[in-house]
């Protein structure tokens, strides 16, 4: 914010970075194990009178002299140049904080080169007491320089008490420190073997070759149990959050640990094999394969402890996109445009949401993510989403999935990145309106006058979602209940029950009787499975029953009709990508693939693996289908997806709901079509907004003792005060809380207002 951004496209800030400092650190750590190699083969040259060794020891260390003197400093250098340009206020903490401790690690940095240069001149002699000395002096000096930069590397994964003292030596000696220095320590050693078993190849005696490859293979891997060691101990030096993070919670971290896992095999299998003694050809390539398996190793590790900090460049201090933590609050409030020093854009207008956009992806995005590069595109990651989704996925950026910092700025500036990220990358427009035809359905005839009896029925839904996923799957089952009453007509009516059958009928669909219940002295019809797809083609999600009640010598004594909705409309594509299964509806085999690989991300399953459709209710309950109480661990369907989903759709009104149900007026089902609407009334005068709809059903689950409810009830802020425990399809608004005696309405908010049970529903 204080700095310019540099544009870096297709490069983006994290590639720029990455490329020099795997370089850089590979040949750094190089250089500290390479000088104890030389300081041990000096030494056993000498001491031990291996003079036939000396030629190949001169060879090691001009190679050592060039590649870590020249490539190092050279990469060293364009580190600072990298991390200047992409993340200048990282930088500049660490320069102002550690100044004194920059200083000591270049005085160290100098004193290698001098000892370097001066140990290659003094090979003239054939045994010298003084190369000797300098030899172990540069390994000093090297081991030195790592500890200082250590102590700032690990600084910016666990800074520690430096973030409430600001002090040099609360921030150099971290909880990391020592852990990472034994790690990097054990590592150096590592890469000197591996360097020694590629150069022992140059050795002319075959004799020779072999002993000094077993004695470089054996260098390689003893070591290794120490980095295994010391591993274990940096991870259990991190906070919980980092160690999910480091142990593969992201999908990139995860790719890096499968590497890292891999190769450490490799490093030690090659060793063996080269320890064996084999001909010199095979020698060759088994040393070269074992030197790009460490380089592999040591870009692994870098990668895993580099995602261990996110959503930080200085955890706690600094965000990876260069905002101070301390200036959160204040860039949401004023805007992240009005508060970014150089942006081009204070404002967003309609005039210029996209370009505002794009600068906001810049401030905020571009630090970690390229535009059409090889590292983070952007391009590919928004490619599924909606503007809707898109701006709901900004909304719950970093709370859920936390290597991402939040979005921060206005509202205004929301929507514009947005869009920028759908209009503008991918050119996609605002959804149109669907066009429906309203069926027409004749009324059975009823004479006031003359008919003997009234036949009445209604659906249990209003709102009833069918859901297939794909085939990959099954989230809801589409049935629905149906009760009915006959009434006879008279002075005193009177519910008739008995010598009466009443049947349902859907045109080219189910059929059945309906069972009286005496306890409620009604007629059911329990589980009516219903299709938004009629044989003869189409999207229909108001199939008609015709329900009659006839006498026991089958006579007709009334009929009626009412709709059984049902609607594959859900809005999941939004957010999780793919298109319209069946047109104007249904959820396709993409869309039902990415829900299942976020559901894999976000809580460690495989789901997205199983070839069988996945029955969402195997681990959550559904009171829907008399499964509240069945002693699963998870939370039950209503709590997991109302709460998850609260997160993103946070601050709205009924368009929350309508991003997920059938009832967007803009959709092809628009089943939110009662008397209510009509009043100007939408979801959240019931129900509640989103986030206190998502609360109350969470807290019913936290008090029943599921631990997922309170992680989630954390990201939630309630709108209307705290809401109270209910259960999803029991404790449903109460209709009387408005229709005071079953009369007109006298309130138009039944919010919080809940049935004491299913027995008082409707």
């Amino acid at each position: 914010m204080e700095y310019p951004i540099l544009h870096a496209g297709a490069w983006g800030g994290g590639l720029l970075i990455a490329l020099v400092a795997t370089i850089h650190v590979f040949i750094s750590h190089f250089a500290v194990g390479g000088g104890l190699f030389i300081a041990v083969m000096e030494t056993r040259v000498q001491r031990l009178g291996l003079t036939s060794m000396k030629e190949y020891l001169y060879r090691y260390a001009k190679f050592f002299l060039v590649f870590t003197m020249v490539y190092g400093g050279v990469t060293g250098v364009g580190i600072w140049f990298a991390i200047s340009i992409a993340a200048p206020a990282a930088t500049s903490t660490l320069i102002h904080s550690f100044v004194l401790g920059w200083a000591t690690e270049w005085t160290f940095f100098l004193a290698e080169i001098v000892c370097l240069l001066a140990y290659m001149r003094s090979f003239e002699a054939r045994q010298s007491t003084r190369r000797l000395i300098l030899a172990w002096l540069y390994f000093a000096f090297a081991w030195g320089s790592l500890a200082v930069v250590q102590g700032f590397i690990s600084f910016m994964l666990t800074p520690g008490e430096w973030l409430t003292t600001h002090r040099f030596w609360d921030g150099f000696f971290n909880p990391t420190f020592y852990p990472g220095l034994l790690f990097r320590t054990a590592i150096a050693a590592v890469l000197a073997g591996v360097f020694g078993m590629v150069t022992a190849n140059t050795v002319a005696d075959d004799t020779e070759r072999k002993r000094l490859t077993r004695f470089c293979a054996w260098w390689a891997i003893l070591p290794l149990p120490l980095t295994v060691l010391a591993g274990w101990l940096h991870i259990q030096a991190l906070s919980p959050q980092q160690q999910l993070l480091a142990l593969g919670r992201s999908p990139e971290v995860a790719e890096a640990m499968r590497v890292f896992w891999w190769v450490v095999p490799s490093i030690l299998a090659g060793g063996i094999i080269l320890a064996a003694g084999v001909p010199r050809r095979a020698a060759k390539a088994v040393a070269v394969a074992v030197l790009a398996a460490s380089f592999l190793f040591i870009g692994s590790f870098e990668w895993m402890r580099e995602s261990a900090r996110r959503p930080f460049v200085i955890t706690g201090y600094l965000y990876s996109n260069g905002i101070l933590v301390s200036r959160a609050a204040d860039v949401n409030d004023k805007g992240i445009l009005a508060t970014a020093r150089w942006a081009r854009y204070k404002t967003v207008t309609p005039d210029n949401l996209i370009a505002s956009g794009e600068e906001i992806f810049s401030l905020e995005c571009s630090s970690c993510h390229s535009l059409g590069g090889p590292l983070l595109d952007i391009k590919p990651r928004s490619a599924k989403y909606s503007t809707y989704g898109m701006e709901a996925l900004l909304t719950g950026l970093g709370k859920i999935g936390r290597y991402m910092p939040p979005f921060l700025g206005t509202a205004a500036e929301k929507k514009a990145l947005a869009a920028y990220l759908t209009q503008g990358l991918h050119g996609k427009s605002a959804p149109q309106a669907e066009t429906i035809t309203q069926l027409q359905v004749d009324v059975p005839p009823f004479n006031e006058a003359e008919s003997l009896y009234v036949l009445t029925a209604v659906a249990d839904s209003g709102i009833n979602m069918l859901t297939r996923g794909g085939g990959r799957f099954t989230l809801g089952i589409g049935t629905q209940g149906l009760t009915a009453q006959l009434i006879k007509r008279g002075p005193g009516p009177e519910r008739v029950s008995k010598d009466v059958t009443i049947s349902y009928a859907v045109a080219d669909g189910p059929a059945g009787d309906l069972t009286f219940n005496a306890a409620t002295n009604r007629f059911r019809a329990e589980g009516i499975k219903v299709s938004p797809y009629p044989p003869q083609g189409g999207f229909s999600p108001y199939p008609v029953a015709t329900i009659t009640a006839k006498d026991a010598s089958g006579a007709l004594l009334a009929e009626t009709k009412a709709v059984l909705t049902v609607s594959t409309e859900l809005g999941c594509k939004s957010c999780h990508g793919g298109e319209w299964r069946h047109g104007v509806a249904g959820i396709a085999p993409s869309t039902a693939d990415n829900i299942l690989k976020t559901h894999d991300r976000l809580n460690g399953t495989s789901l997205s693996k199983q070839s069988a459709p996945v029955d969402c209710r195997s681990c959550h309950n559904d009171a829907q289908n008399g499964g509240q109480d069945g002693g699963k661990p998870s939370l039950n369907l209503s709590a997991a997806l109302h709460g998850v989903h609260a997160v993103y759709l946070a601050g709205q009104g009924a368009e929350a709901c309508n991003a997920c149900h059938p009832t967007d007026p803009n959709g092809s089902t628009r089943a939110f079509r009662d008397p209510h609407k009509e009043a100007g009334l939408d979801c959240t005068n019931c129900h509640g907004a989103m986030e206190d709809h998502a609360l109350s059903l969470l807290n019913r689950e936290a008090n029943q003792g599921v631990t997922a409810a309170k992680p989630l009830m954390a990201l939630l802020s309630p709108r209307e005060g705290a809401p109270v425990p209910r259960t999803p399809w029991v404790n449903q608004p109460d209709c009387l809380a408005c229709h005071s005696n079953f009369g007109p309405p006298e309130s138009m908010q039944a919010y919080g207002h809940w049935n004491a049970d299913a027995a008082s529903l409707y």
